[in-house]
């Protein structure tokens, strides 16, 4: 049997069901608390970009670094996400 979907999606209403759905499992602090005995993998994120109007390369390299930690959390790594300072060594 085939589903059929409907010709037009709310895609807002349907992200919104799924945040709705993550935050009342509390979805990620599961995962991260069922890979707590898992071995490390530890991302630090750096600081986001101080100058320069956002673009496309934003976009291109925060992909890139999400990609990176799911990528190991799906290989089995407990995976620390953390946040880099700025240039000054202050946490951002």
């Amino acid at each position: 049997m085939v589903e059929q979907f409907p010709e037009n999606i709310s895609f807002p209403a349907k992200e919104e069901k799924i945040l709705q759905f993550w935050s009342k499992f509390n979805c990620f602090q599961q995962c991260l608390k069922q890979s707590k005995r898992r071995p490390k993998f530890t991302f630090y994120d750096g600081p986001p970009f101080a100058i320069g109007l956002p673009h496309y390369g934003h976009i291109f390299s925060g992909t890139i670094k999400d990609t990176v930690t799911r990528y190991a959390h799906q290989n089995g790594f407990h995976v620390d996400r953390r946040f880099g300072c700025d240039c000054h060594g202050l946490p951002v």
